[in-house]
Parts: structure tokens; sequence; C-alpha cells
């Protein structure tokens, strides 16, 4: 009881809603839709596919502010300050992103970040952008205050904040460099939808799907078990993508991004006829489409039988080549000799190339949240602060992924329980490597305990 009369706009509001949902975004009636609906349509020509909210054009300013704000040093609470090239900023990472500018601008390789999710109870900073002193002192004596679902600015409030930080972090990072976003289904789509309008759609490399649990969740009707990494790249290489024997003189000099391989697992070869080669395996030896001087009988020697391409398909080289290939003991015929031409792939000669990434990862593979917590309780003696930390080994992968130097710079401007600080040193202890991070996160007053 609030002492206020019956709201009877709000419960129309609320019926209308219940029979056309599409015509109420965040408490208010859109009525240009719900006149379409009833067959009246408005022929002005000034309709146009956009993306828009209340507070959007503000962003844009917000982010092009300059700040007066500068960084000091903390001596005190830090370890090797004079030698060690990684930073960890406490403060507004709105405000950090701005002084970054200055000196990282166009110079960071890889950025990722593990935002808020705006489930209606993760904190999500509502920026003053006036006064920003005082919001800094209410954002760390506020902490913990979450954004309801039953707030009216529901997603605008959660986009006023993402906004400005995405366009910062874009003008941070190397014409070739690349962002990692972790999400869930809350704000996916309005995730991409910004990206879309930072980055560009051009430059969308991919969404990863990330097996965030194997347990099934017993409290609902389905359980979630995914959520993403959204991918997206400062300037997206739009040819030669793959890492080929073709392209290696300048696949490494090229100014976009692409994928990096993987190693190739070594398991997968094996040396059944002891091949001075080394490791082999065996691979297909048709190819796509239908050409044809790439089409010919193929003569079993073992067994006199003659083969032709499959249907829709062609050889892999022509034939003089495949004659070559067969005297230098690069064609086998299936594990008793008996069957279709395939083209031994030797291990030292492919290793460099690597293997293809795809978008489905697998908890098994890359670690869950409940990883990434024993991983926590492991650092902090039988308790983890953090709440659904990330798996080292899932910011590994993403590091394998998009680093093409061992001198790289990686940024995370919501640092949470720094599991990408962790992922970088223990890449560099793995292979000698020398990748620098600066890690941003707000400062939390904690209990003593």
């Amino acid at each position: 009881m609030d002492g206020y009369s019956k709201d009877i706009v709000k419960e129309d509001i609320e019926k209308l809603k219940s029979i056309f949902p599409q015509c109420v975004v965040e408490g208010k009636v859109k009525i240009d839709q719900l006149l379409n609906l009833f067959g009246e349509y408005d022929e002005k020509d000034f309709e146009k596919y956009e993306f828009i909210w209340k507070g959007k054009n503000e962003c844009y300013k917000v982010a092009r502010e300059r700040t007066k704000a500068t960084l000091l040093p903390c001596e005190n609470e830090s370890v090797n300050f004079n030698d060690t090239e990684n930073i960890y900023i406490e403060g507004d990472n709105l405000e950090v992103l701005k002084i970054l500018q200055q000196s990282y601008y166009n110079k960071i390789k890889m950025i990722y970040i593990d935002p808020p999710y705006n489930t209606g109870n993760d904190f999500v900073y509502k920026d003053n952008y006036k006064d920003s002193l005082a919001n800094y002192k209410k954002i760390v004596s506020s902490l913990g205050k979450s954004n309801p679902e039953t707030s009216g600015r529901f997603h605008t409030d959660w986009l006023n904040m993402m906004f400005p930080r995405l366009m910062l972090a874009h003008t941070l990072l190397k014409d070739d460099g690349v962002i990692f976003i972790s999400i869930d289904d809350n704000e996916v789509d309005n995730l991409k939808k910004m990206c879309n309008e930072i980055f560009g759609e051009n430059n969308f490399v991919t969404s990863f799907v990330w097996q965030s649990r194997q347990s099934l969740q017993n409290d609902t009707d389905i359980s979630i078990n995914h959520e993403y990494i959204v991918c997206y790249a400062k300037n997206r290489r739009n040819e030669n993508r793959r890492l080929k024997e073709s392209n290696i003189e300048n696949w490494f000099k090229e100014n976009s991004f692409a994928c990096n391989p993987l190693p190739l697992d070594k398991d997968k070869f094996s040396n059944p006829d002891n091949d001075t080669r080394g490791l082999w395996k065996a691979d297909p030896f048709d190819a796509p489409n239908i050409r044809p001087n790439l089409t010919y009988i193929i003569k079993n020697p073992n067994t006199g039988e003659e083969f032709l391409p499959p249907n829709g398909r062609c050889w892999r080289t022509e034939e003089k080549t495949f004659n070559k290939l067969l005297e230098d003991n690069r064609i086998v015929f299936g594990k008793n000799g008996t069957s279709k031409p395939q083209l031994k792939v030797f291990y030292e000669e492919k290793k460099m190339f690597g293997s293809i990434e795809n978008t489905w990862w697998t908890g098994e593979k890359f670690g869950t949240t409940t990883q990434g917590t024993k991983e926590q309780i492991k650092l902090f003696e039988k308790f983890s602060p953090f709440t659904n930390p990330k798996p080292i080994k899932l910011i590994k992968q993403i590091l394998q992924l998009s680093l093409k130097s061992k001198d790289d710079i990686i940024l995370d401007f919501f640092s949470g329980s720094a599991t990408t600080a962790h992922a970088v040193m223990q890449l560099n202890a793995e292979d000698g490597g020398n990748r620098k991070y600066i890690m941003v996160q707000l400062p939390q007053l904690c209990g003593e305990e």
C-alpha cells in the first residue's frame, strides 16, 4: 500500500501487452506499431533500419568528452612496481578507457570483457555524466544494487552503460585487433546490434557457444547450460583467412584479423609403414566441384580396380601431379591397400598450418564456471569470493586464437576475478612469451572476513 489510488493506466497497458506484446516496449505503448497491426500504415517514406533507445545520442557525447582524471601509482600495493610491464587499475572503467587513449590508442591487440549480463540481479553502472567524482563515490558505496527487471529502463540502462565503453574500446584496438565479449541470452541480441554499429557488421567474426555448466538446473522448466562469447574484429580479413602454403609469406603481415590455426593433434598421426618422413595421416584425395582437368580414372595398383571421383566432386590434382605423388609414396589405398586413393599428410609438413576451431566450446575441453570456482577456491583457501568466474583454459583458448606476437598487449576492463591476467601469465610461462595485460576493475568495498 503506497497511499495512491489504483493505477488504471498501468493496468490497461498490461492488458494491451498481454494481447499485443510487440506494441509495448519498456512500459511505453508504440502507437505506430499498434496501428500497423490494425492495417493503418504511415505512407511517409522516412522508415529506415536502425537500433535506437533513450539516451543513445548522449552515449556518443559521453564517449567523446575529454576527462581531466589521471592515474596515480600505488607502489605499496604493487609487486615489482618499477620493472613490471603489467598494469592493474582500480577505477571507473569509463574514465580509465578515456585515460588509456593517450598511451594506448590503436595499440591493444586483444580485448576480453565479462560485463554484467543484466540478469536483473547483477550491478549495472548508473553513469552520471555531469559529476564523475560524485558519481564514482556513489558507485563505490552502492555496489551490489541491481538493475531489476521491474525497472522501466531495464535494457536502456544496460545499453547506456555499455555503448560508450565499447566505443572507447574500439579506438584502443590495433587495426588487426579483436574483442571477445562474454554474455548470455538476456542481452546477446542487443550486444550484437551495438557492436554492429560500433565495429561494423562486416567485422563480426562469430559467436562462440560455451557450455558454461554441465549439471542440470533443476529449479526451472529448462536448464540453460550455455553462454556466448561474441567476437568482433577491428578490421576483419576478407580473403586468405586460412593459413596455407600459398599465402604463408604474407599471412602474418596482413593488417587485418583472422583467427590463428590451432595446434595439430599429434595423436591423430601414425606411421604404420615406417615412412622416413615420419608421422602421417590419410586425407581424402577428392575435392569439391566438378572440373574436367581434375577428372580422370585412377587404378588401384594392388587390385586393378578403377576409381572416378565421387558424384559432384573431382580429384585434388591433375593426373600428372597424381602420378608424381604416387611415385613419391604419398598416395595410399586404404589400410589394406584395396580402397580408393588417399593422400598422405605428414605431421612435420603440416604442423605450422594447424587445424580449424569450431564455435561449439564444450565444458569438458574448455572448463565451466564450476571449474573456475574450483580454481578460485584453490587460490583463496577453501572459498571463492567471486560468483561464476571464468576458467583459465577458456581465456587461454581466446588468447591462442587471437594473438600473433608473444609481445602483444591484452586489455580487460571488467576484470572481476582477473582470470584474463592469470591466463596471460600462464601462457607466457608455457611458451616464454612477454605478453602484457592491462586490467581495470571498479574498487569494491569488501568485509574484513
